[in-house]
């Protein structure tokens, strides 16, 4: 992958270095190194889990509503079968989704502690470290994006199901539609923090991808550049694995409850 598309975004510009004479860094990869990606995923991850701890509240209204048995309708059968595939499936990839951004902090943060000890180094071997650390972190970002993604059509699946139970009995009791209609509306909101988790994650894997070409163009200026920001952003990682860590232990709680 060639670091130089032709865009006049990705040509290198001088950025001030205290100590040392300016020196010419890719545009793109600043925004890679910020905090930004620590925040945003946590965040993100952070709406996911409080939209489904919502919609969980309107799934079990659902099944309550919906009670099964001879009597009971297309709209009850249907409804009851969309809230408890909802509960097989959708809570246990949301935990997984935690506890796999919480996995991927703690590695984002070995490679920054790594990187910011005091070790003497020649730039070939930086380069190579850099380049090892970096196809790691693009391999956990892209496996992590993988499973977002699936979540994102998952739910895609649930809710075009339970808009089309709802036009399967317009006579049915008022209390479940009106349950089904909240359960419906949860799982929309749920939609929007999964399509967001995914766009952040996708951020994250396409900038770790450009950065990596970067690297591999053999620019030392760039190389030293790299990992200072990354050793820069082991605060910023910390904190979003505090924040994760909190909601995983809310999720095994849940689970007990």
């Amino acid at each position: 992958m060639s670091p130089d598309r032709g865009s006049s975004e990705r040509e290198p510009r001088p950025e001030q270095v205290s100590g040392e004479e300016a020196r010419t860094v890719p545009a793109t990869s600043t925004s890679l190194m910020d905090a930004s990606h620590a925040g945003t995923l946590s965040a993100g991850c952070e709406a996911l889990f409080r939209s489904t701890e919502t919609t969980l509240q309107w799934a079990w209204r659902v099944l309550k509503c919906a009670k099964a048995g001879p009597g009971a309708g297309p709209l009850a059968t249907s409804a009851r079968q969309c809230a408890l595939e909802f509960l097989d499936r959708v809570p246990p990839h949301v935990r997984r989704g935690v506890a796999e951004l919480l996995g991927y902090s703690n590695l984002w943060q070995a490679v920054c502690t790594r990187l910011g000890r005091p070790v003497a180094r020649s730039t070939e071997e930086l380069q190579h470290e850099l380049g090892e650390d970096l196809q790691v972190l693009l391999h956990g970002a892209q496996a992590r994006l993988g499973t977002a993604a699936a979540l994102e059509q998952g739910l895609l699946v649930h809710l075009g199901r339970l808009r089309d139970s709802r036009r399967g009995e317009p006579g049915a009791p008022l209390e479940l539609r009106a349950a089904l209609d909240a359960f419906t509306h949860s799982l929309s909101e749920l939609m929007t923090a999964a399509s967001a988790y995914r766009r952040a994650w996708e951020a994250a894997e396409t900038e770790l991808s450009e950065s990596a070409a970067w690297l591999g163009a053999g620019d030392p200026g760039f190389c030293s550049w790299m990992a200072d920001h990354l050793s820069e952003t082991v605060f910023a990682w910390r904190n979003a694995h505090a924040s994760v860590r909190t909601l995983r232990e809310l999720g095994e709680l849940s689970q007990q409850s």
